[in-house]
């Protein structure tokens, strides 16, 4: 089976390039032809610290403070006890940061 993929300019670019695989999905318009669309890749905007958690991350940056926690249901861990010990974790490490934050203002 043959399909004809149609992918932009910029992709096209950097599979030129070699230097890296590009990541995406394709869409198909037909059983024949699709469109590639390049997964966008999380880049943590200037200023921002993170800290990873066993089931997920928390990061501070200077707009807001953000924490996500994924945990399976098939996972052998208490997962209530697992919240508490991650959010502690967190808030552990979001007092340290806007700590070191205000003494650098001061």
């Amino acid at each position: 089976m043959e399909v004809k993929i149609q992918i932009s300019d910029a992709v096209y670019a950097q599979l030129l390039n070699g230097t890296n695989r590009m990541r995406g999905t394709i869409g198909l318009v037909n059983p024949t032809e699709g469109n590639f669309s390049e997964h966008r890749r999380w880049q943590p905007k200037p200023g921002t610290q993170y800290m990873k958690l066993p089931h997920g991350r928390v990061s501070v940056c200077n707009g807001d403070v953000r924490m996500n926690l994924r945990i399976a249901r098939d996972e052998m861990v208490d997962a209530p006890q697992a919240i508490l010990g991650e959010s502690v974790d967190a808030s552990n490490f979001v007092e340290i940061i806007t700590d070191e934050n205000l003494n650098e203002r001061a």
